[in-house]
């Protein structure tokens, strides 16, 4: 869906940039999962998340942290949902960040603001909510690490990631 070009951003920066481009290329909505989560309700149609028309939903850390929002698991749509992103990219600030030759380092705090999800949380969340063009979930309905009622993502970010492979035997079997 996106035609080449050469984009040099941390990864964590690509997340806006490429839910961006996917909404530029024509799609209704997009869902950005990150690589250590995964889809749990395969019954549940992601529509069924974004039925109330805002641009983003998303849903705090599971309580291990204390992120108001944690963007390993969001759904976007919409033309709001692309102004949004657009937002978001606007963010990065290359300080806090060193570009090697293989690759970029942050020696800034993780998911603080120099991350895109501290900058989202201290430059866009407050006004997005305010302004009914983001809506939170409970956390356990994207980003719990654990097959719990509800679910429709888990997510295994940090210490939890030791546990996906124990959930991916028990949904193969």
């Amino acid at each position: 869906f996106m035609a080449k070009q050469t984009v040099d951003l941390p990864v964590y920066w690509l997340k806006p940039h490429l839910v961006a481009k996917a909404l530029e290329a024509g799609y209704d909505a997009v869902a950005w999962i990150d690589t250590d989560a995964v889809f749990h309700d395969l019954e549940r149609r992601i529509e069924s998340l974004l039925e109330t028309g805002e641009a983003m939903v998303g849903a705090g850390d599971n309580p291990f942290w204390r992120s108001p929002l944690n963007t390993g698991v969001f759904f976007v749509q919409g033309p709001a949902g692309l102004a949004l992103m657009r937002r978001w990219s606007a963010l990065f600030a290359k300080t806090g960040w060193r570009r090697t030759e293989t690759s970029w380092i942050c020696d800034d705090e993780w998911a603080g603001t120099s991350f895109e999800q501290g900058a989202f949380v201290e430059h866009l969340l407050d006004d997005a909510l305010a302004a009914g063009e983001a809506r939170l979930v409970d956390w356990r309905v994207l980003q719990t690490p654990f097959p719990v009622e509800g679910a429709f993502t888990l997510h295994f970010a940090g210490e939890f990631k030791r546990n996906l492979p124990a959930y991916l035997d028990l949904i193969t079997d």
